[in-house]
Formats: C-alpha cells, sequence, structure tokens
C-alpha cells in the first residue's frame, strides 16, 4: 500500500543549518534527513565543500510529509532562504507503507 505524500528538499550554506533546522522543529514535523556539508554549483558559484570558515559548504535537507504539513514547513523556511539564500523544491512522492 502506498501514502501520497510531498517531498521537500532544501539546500542552503551551511551557516544557516541551525537556523533552518529551528524553524524545521517549531513546525511540528515528525522527522526529517540532514546531510551536512553537500557540494553542488548554484548561482553564486562552486560549494566543493573546502574552506575552514564553513563559507564553501552547503547542507541539503529532505522531509516527506502530508501536504498540510509541507506548506506549514514552506512557509517557515521562506523568510530565511528568501534572505540568505538557497533552495526549496517540493514534489508529490509516494511513500511505501511497509508495516
Amino acid at each position: 500500500m502506498e501514502n501520497n505524500i510531498k517531498k521537500l528538499e532544501i539546500i542552503t550554506d551551511s551557516s544557516m543549518q541551525s537556523r533552518l533546522v529551528k524553524a524545521i522543529d517549531e513546525t511540528g514535523v515528525d522527522g526529517y534527513t540532514l546531510i551536512k556539508e553537500v557540494a553542488g554549483k548554484g548561482l553564486k558559484g562552486d560549494k566543493d565543500g573546502h574552506g575552514i570558515s564553513g563559507g564553501f559548504k552547503n547542507c541539503y535537507i529532505m522531509i516527506c510529509c502530508e501536504e498540510e504539513m509541507a506548506k506549514k514547513i514552506v512557509e517557515a523556511i521562506r523568510p530565511i532562504i528568501t534572505t540568505f539564500g538557497g533552495i526549496c523544491v517540493v514534489s508529490d512522492a509516494h511513500w511505501i507503507i511497509h508495516n
């Protein structure tokens, strides 16, 4: 059996990680996955994970949840990524129920 859900993928500068996690936690979401120090390339150039200050590092957060929760999360993080940069992608997904 499957359950239709939303999948949020958030990528932003690692310096915003604690601020993002706090905003996400305050929505009451059940859980998420956080991957620290991801590499990639965006409008601000390469983020290769090198550098002592963390200025060249990104973090990635993935959340799978119901649509209403996804809306709450998007509104909670919108000011952060608008001000400090980053992306949030929301897509339809299917949660495979395994128990």
